[in-house]
């Protein structure tokens, strides 16, 4: 992915300035982005010595100004501006990232720029879907992708999607004045995990049949099903709703355990899942 900016001429006098004072052979700038995607996005400028930027890092010359973009920041970094503001006799570089807090929104399709580790889908089987192959995007929810390839669907981790210099559905919490592990948060964290072929996070499934919170030892205990019980990604699924509730502020540790009794059956969709499936 490429990556669309501007530095103004003020910008880069300021910036050469600044990094010649560094005195430091090769000095460059890298720009990356933090809770992208949210309300609380910040973007961020940083010296970077030769040779320490990331390998996946996007590299743009601006005349002898050299900059690095993160890669998983791109979505967030496109169309930006590197200004100068003076007040005071201060002088101050200034971002406009009009997409920094806007979700992004992956391609239809793309081509695989390098081997990616995914899950087949329903199996669960692990395979590599080699570089260079044409993927089309069948699902982008909870920050992973399902995508199909060759008539097959297959699902791409959180991970995997943040290497390509993916990233969606990020999940930021207030921590609690009480300093307990909310219930609410929680719910929401999990309402952020989805199965890879039904556009409908697991809580609107109903496949959340517990809920404990132990406020002393700051562990959460969740018990849910699947909507098939020969389904291959079951502990996949699971895993991604321990992973969700580890990012709730004061869980420590979390522990989800996959059951079958009761066995899961329609009348266990949220009215809202129902008239996402058309069932109503």
């Amino acid at each position: 992915m490429n990556i669309n900016a501007e530095v103004t001429p003020e910008a880069h006098d300021f910036l050469m300035s600044l990094l010649a004072k560094q005195e430091v052979p090769g000095m460059a700038v890298r720009v990356y982005v933090e809770k992208g995607g949210t309300e609380k996005a910040e973007t961020c400028l940083a010296f970077c010595p030769r040779g320490e930027e990331a390998a996946k890092d996007v590299r743009k010359e601006f005349d002898d100004l050299i900059f690095y973009f993160e890669a998983a920041s791109l979505p967030y970094l496109q169309d930006m501006q590197i200004g100068l503001e003076e007040e005071g006799g201060l002088q101050t570089p200034t971002i406009k990232a009009p997409n920094l807090k806007k979700p992004p929104k992956p391609p239809k399709t793309f081509v695989l720029p390098e081997d990616c580790s995914a899950l087949k889908v329903p199996s669960g089987e692990s395979v590599t879907l080699t570089q260079g192959a044409s993927v089309s995007i069948t699902q982008a929810l909870g920050g992973s992708f399902t995508v199909n390839y060759q008539g097959n669907l297959y699902r791409l981790s959180p991970e995997v999607t943040q290497e390509l210099g993916f990233q969606s559905d990020a999940i930021v919490f207030e921590h609690p004045e009480d300093g307990q592990i909310s219930e609410q948060q929680c719910w929401d964290a999990m309402r952020l995990v989805y199965d890879p072929e039904i556009p409908v996070n697991v809580v609107g499934l109903g496949l959340i049949y517990k809920l404990d919170i132990d406020q002393d030892k700051y562990f959460v205990f969740v018990e849910m099903t699947l909507t098939s019980a020969g389904c291959g990604m079951g502990a996949i699924i699971g895993g991604d709703v321990k992973d969700k509730l580890l990012q709730v502020p004061n869980v420590k540790d979390a522990k989800v355990d996959v059951v079958f009794d009761p066995p899961w059956s329609y009348d266990n969709l949220e009215e809202e899942a129902r008239l996402e499936l058309g069932l109503i």
